[in-house]
């Protein structure tokens, strides 16, 4: 399942996923169009957790990393680096 949450300057999609602990098939996903931004969000959330997907180019062509905050969030970066 997935959700999506949109607003004035806000994409937020949240994501069903079968490897998401503590939090179990859920992580949440942020698309964002600004590789920078995408770059200071995920370091901001990475400190104290564990990043599980470096941020990089992935096969979709979309700049993606993955990673589990210090308090058992998973979260996902997906930044559109054509748009």
């Amino acid at each position: 399942m997935h959700s999506e949450f949109a607003g004035p300057g806000v994409h937020f999609y949240a994501s069903d996923n079968d490897d998401a602990e503590p939090m179990r098939g859920s992580a949440m996903i942020f698309q964002l169009t600004d590789k920078k931004q995408t770059d200071q969000l995920f370091a901001s959330l990475s400190r104290g957790g564990a990043v599980t997907t470096p941020l990089g180019i992935q096969p979709w062509g979309d700049y993606y990393g993955k990673l589990t905050d210090r308090f058992g969030v998973q979260w996902m970066f997906n930044c559109n680096v054509a748009a």
